[in-house]
């Protein structure tokens, strides 16, 4: 009976410490997966506001 409840306490361990690898793991990957949506939001942006510039330039060339 002792040995099926040190099996028990030990087995819970476990659990507990792969839950807690596992949930550091999902964190780390939520982190990574929003950093690549702002970089590709930011590139995004970037791309529109040159476009815009270039835009505005032409258009003041034309206008001399």
């Amino acid at each position: 009976m002792e040995n099926a409840r040190q099996l028990d306490e030990r087995l819970r361990r476990i659990v507990r410490e792969v839950s807690a690898r596992t949930g550091g793991e999902i964190k780390i990957q939520m982190v990574e997966e929003f950093t690549r949506s702002v970089d590709a939001i930011n590139a995004q942006s970037s791309r529109s506001q040159a476009a815009y510039l270039m835009l505005m330039l032409k258009k003041s060339l034309h206008e001399l």
